[in-house]
This record gives structure tokens, sequence and C-alpha cells, in this order.
């Protein structure tokens, strides 16, 4: 007795154009939502880090294993890089240098330069964990002009907080993506990030090393805690 020949068919062009059609149509729909989302993602990734970095050398210095640490925000315009770094200084070191230079004690300026005598400093020949160095080539932060730095520098109680540069001011800077059309972070004077910024976030300290890390939300129209 002969089998039954089963009733097999394939896909037919036109069938197959239909499917390849729908699926360009969804992906070109999702795809501007994935590509923010990615964005965003790896900017806060960033920030994160940044926090992180401030938060732990600022822990070293209450553990006692720095009496002076420095945290240096360095933006090269030019090269497009935003390089993030921190030092250590141990007592023997702080103590003979405020012996050497007699205005270290009440000038922030020589107290939080980013040259002085540092114990440990972050950077790919060093590889302790206390101190780090970030290097970021999209990200972009409201310092201004071509090569420009800002330091800012804790003690365990207080007495030695020194900042210098583009945060001798503020205790605390923008981030924010670096793009072609977009190399600062504008912020107003009010603290209203530009209409035209996506995200930005802001590192916040105050002088006892309390590290803080916030949004700028949209719709809500103020800073959110992270």
């Amino acid at each position: 007795m002969r089998a039954q020949e089963k009733n097999i068919r394939g896909f037919n062009l036109l069938e197959l154009l239909v499917v390849i059609v729908i699926i360009s149509v969804v992906s070109a729909a999702a795809y501007p939502n994935f590509s923010s989302w990615r964005k965003e993602r790896e900017l806060r990734g960033a920030a994160e880090e940044i926090k992180n970095l401030f938060s732990n050398i600022s822990s070293q210095v209450q553990r006692g294993l720095y009496a002076f640490v420095q945290v240096d925000v360095k933006e090269d315009a030019t090269d497009k890089t935003l390089t993030i770094t921190s030092k250590g200084m141990r007592m023997d070191t702080l103590m003979a240098t405020a012996r050497e230079t007699s205005s270290w004690t009440t000038d922030m300026d020589i107290r939080c330069n980013p040259t002085q005598t540092w114990d440990d400093e972050g950077g790919p020949d060093n590889k302790k964990l206390e101190v780090a160095q970030l290097i970021y080539k999209n990200v972009a932060i409201n310092f201004s002009g071509p090569l420009t730095f800002g330091t800012v520098c804790f003690s365990k109680d207080g007495t030695y907080y020194s900042t210098s540069g583009e945060l001798e001011t503020d205790p605390f800077f923008y981030i924010c993506r670096r793009s072609s059309t977009n190399t600062k972070c504008d912020v107003s004077d009010a603290e209203v990030p530009d209409e035209e910024l996506d995200d930005v976030f802001a590192i916040n300290w105050s002088r006892f090393g309390n590290i803080t890390l916030e949004k700028w939300s949209k719709t809500k129209g103020e800073w959110v805690l992270q």
C-alpha cells in the first residue's frame, strides 16, 4: 500500500519578502530607543566609576592609610580625553612637605597642586588598589579651555580640605556624553542643564569626603540622587 504523500510546501518569495519587511520595520522602530538606552548606560557606568574613585580615595584617608589625598580631574579638549586620577600622601611625607613649604598649610593652591610629591598615584604603572586612574574618550564635563584641570584634596578631619583650578569654587562637576557637536556639559548658573543634553550627572562632595552622585531629571525638573 503506497504511503500517502505529505503536503509539504515552503515559503514562497513573496511571503519571505513580507517577513523581511516586517522585521525591518520593527527593528527601525526599536533601534532609536535601544541606542538611547545603550548610551545612557555607558554614561551612567562612567559616572558611577568616577564616583567610586572619589569614595575609595576618601575612605583611604579616613582609614588612616594616607594623611592627605587628592583627586585630579583633567580634560584635554584637543585630544578629547578626560583623565581622573587619585593620589595619596602618607603622614611622614605630609609633615616633610609642610616643613619645606612654609605656606603649605595656608595656601590651598600650593597644598592641592597636582605636581607636588605624592607617595602613591594612580596610573598604568601603579598596581596599588588604593589609587586609580580613569581615562575616557566619550565623556565630557563642564570645564572650559583647551587643557583644563581641577583638583580636590581631603584630609581625615577636613582641616586640609583644598581645591584648585576649575574646582576652586564649586564642590561638584557635571558629566555628560561627548559628541562631535557637544564637547562640554552646558549647565546654567541655576544648575539647569541645556535642553539639548539628554543625560547629565553631577558628582558632589563635602570637605569631609561625603561623595554623592545625582542625575538631572527632565520630567521632574530637578536633580535626583542615584
